[in-house]
């Protein structure tokens, strides 16, 4: 099909204004077909399935798995009115076969330089882009639609999704990260942060670590740097939540203090990524952080941490993914 001729391209375009930002890596093979290793997938027409599609692979280390996780990704480009849970139950069950397949298929392990004896996951990304950008409804609702436990995934296989929204959003923040790297706002050593956690531990080195699937659908992501001739060291915050009230505020000062991030040695900026933050945000942050000072009967100095905690905004950019210039894979089935 014309419309995949150029899928590579899109992937290195998104790898490079999206993913290079969160410490993901791609792999330069892009779609390449491989061979079905079962019996029960069958195609639309009811015959034997004779291959799946890889659009593009991303993987990175996880900090708290100790493994390699490895994202078969189905790229996808829909108009406003063609997002429906038909296209994504049909995207969904062709991504479920081709993730239960790549599991197993050694074809697949040796075109992604897999090593067998080391531990790894292999996942399925389903990312749907909207090229008109005419899509309003909240992509959750769409979704929710799809009766999931009707799709044929498999035992321990995991799906993740990106819809609309949530790509507008990463393009948005890989720009500010761009930016404040450019402005030198921000150290280039800069890592994802993931503190040990009470059933978990966090393994590996802490600088270099990218963020993991779920984090880019986070309430928020941690970010820690180093210090440059402009700001010292520190954290970034980019914070995913409308901010419509105190007690939402409070409670993520609380999640910040159990991160140990409001120590008096902490540099802390807040950066609000929401799509639609509330009108009333500031002030809700504002009344929160002075009762969480005075609830906790903070000293000053760790007040003055508090109160040094600024909310910024950042600025929302629209891609310029066009499937008249760059090859898409529409909504075909596959």
């Amino acid at each position: 099909m014309a419309e995949t001729q150029n899928i590579g391209e899109v992937a290195t375009r998104i790898s490079e204004d999206i993913f290079e930002y969160f410490r993901w890596n791609i792999h330069p093979a892009t779609n390449r077909n491989f061979t079905c290793t079962s019996d029960d997938h069958k195609t639309v027409g009811g015959g034997k399935k004779l291959t799946h599609p890889t659009d593009v692979v991303f993987y990175y280390d996880d900090p708290y798995l100790g493994r390699k996780i490895y994202l078969n990704t189905d790229l996808k480009s829909y108009g406003e009115s063609s997002i429906t849970p038909g296209s994504l139950r049909t995207a969904l069950k062709s991504l479920a076969l081709s993730v239960e397949c790549a599991n197993v298929s050694e074809e697949w392990r040796t075109r992604h330089v897999i090593d067998p004896s080391e531990p790894f996951d292999v996942r399925g990304l389903l990312f749907v882009h909207n090229h008109d950008h005419g899509f309003r409804h909240e992509f959750t609702d769409t979704l929710k639609k799809v009766d999931l436990a009707a799709l044929p995934i498999a035992g321990n296989t995991y799906l993740h999704v990106l819809g609309p929204q949530d790509i507008n959003r990463l393009y948005s923040v890989a720009n500010d990260l761009s930016k404040l790297l450019q402005r030198k706002e921000l150290s280039e050593d800069y890592t994802f942060y993931y503190p040990d956690l009470v059933l978990w531990r966090r393994q590996g080195d802490v600088w270099g670590q990218a963020a993991t699937v779920e984090t880019l659908t986070a309430p928020y992501a941690v970010v820690k740097h180093g210090g440059t001739d402009k700001v010292r060291a520190g954290y970034i915050v980019y914070y995913n939540r409308p901010g419509a009230g105190v007690m939402e505020f409070e409670y993520f000062l609380d999640s910040l203090s159990r991160l140990q991030l409001l120590d008096k040695e902490s540099h802390v900026r807040v950066r609000v990524c929401h799509k639609l933050p509330d009108d009333e945000i500031q002030s809700n942050f504002l009344v929160a952080k002075n009762r969480y000072s005075k609830a906790w009967g903070f000293d000053p100095a760790r007040a003055a941490v508090l109160d040094a905690i600024k909310l910024e905004h950042i600025v929302a950019v629209t891609d310029n993914y066009s499937p008249a210039q760059l090859g898409w894979r529409e909504g075909d089935g596959k």
